[in-house]
């Protein structure tokens, strides 16, 4: 498809509108729900859908003022065992978890005595400095504070956990456009069309389209952790 000149800035402020629309997926997606991205509603819950009890929400007790020595530590070593016995034969090797964090739990951690002392004096300190998109890695989990401001109302005191390198872990499965053209064929991520006006020839309507269903098809290996 060609575009005119002054269609192509049009067409990245539309596919910017779509990543925007994907992150707010992926996001949900490690939470194991599909929620409808006009109102936030859940429209599947993996939970649901595959029978399956969420694991309890954990306790992180980043408020606690005298943490007894090692607890949190030991909080994300709980935690890593738990999703290897949920992962079951897929855990092979050394299971990595990573941590989508909100910004108050984030600056807790960050500023928790354990993790502090891990890193001082150390040429990873910088890191404790909390600048947006970076990560802390603690008790093997790698945290990163979720950079967010897209309006999906992210909780600020919650974390999200799952373990990377499972194949198959999330998928996310393509419709077709709804256009006769696409009829019985393999749905793509994005298509974009210009719709011209027929009566005068005088303008181009840019559009594009996705219909993604993004999965999680082992929900059960999921973790989420409130700070306090």
């Amino acid at each position: 498809m060609s575009l005119r000149p002054m269609s192509a800035p049009k067409l990245g402020w539309l596919r910017n509108d779509a990543e925007a629309t994907f992150e707010f997926h992926l996001f949900n997606g490690i939470q194991g729900v599909v929620k409808d991205p006009r109102d936030g509603a859940t429209v599947i819950d993996c939970y649901t859908e595959f029978n399956i009890a969420p694991a309890a929400e954990i306790d992180f007790d980043l408020d606690n003022a005298t943490p007894a020595s090692g607890a949190l530590r030991k909080r994300c070593q709980a935690l890593i065992e738990s999703v290897e016995h949920s992962l079951g034969g897929l855990a092979v090797g050394q299971v990595q978890l990573r941590a989508e964090c909100g910004s108050g739990f984030s600056a807790d951690l960050v500023a928790h005595k354990e993790v502090r002392d891990t890193y001082l004096n150390t040429a990873a300190a910088a890191d404790l400095r909390g600048r947006v998109g970076e990560e802390v890695s603690f008790g093997g989990i790698t945290f990163r504070r979720y950079r967010g401001g897209l309006g999906f109302g992210e909780p600020t005191d919650k974390a999200y956990f799952y373990p990377e390198g499972v194949e198959g872990l999330f998928e996310i499965y393509h419709a077709p456009a709804d256009t006769f053209e696409t009829v019985n064929t393999l749905g793509l991520p994005l298509y974009a069309r210009m719709i011209p006006d027929r009566d005068r020839d005088e303008w181009v309507r840019l559009e594009i389209e996705s219909n993604p269903l993004p999965i999680c098809t082992r929900p059960q290996v999921l973790r989420s952790a409130r700070r306090t």
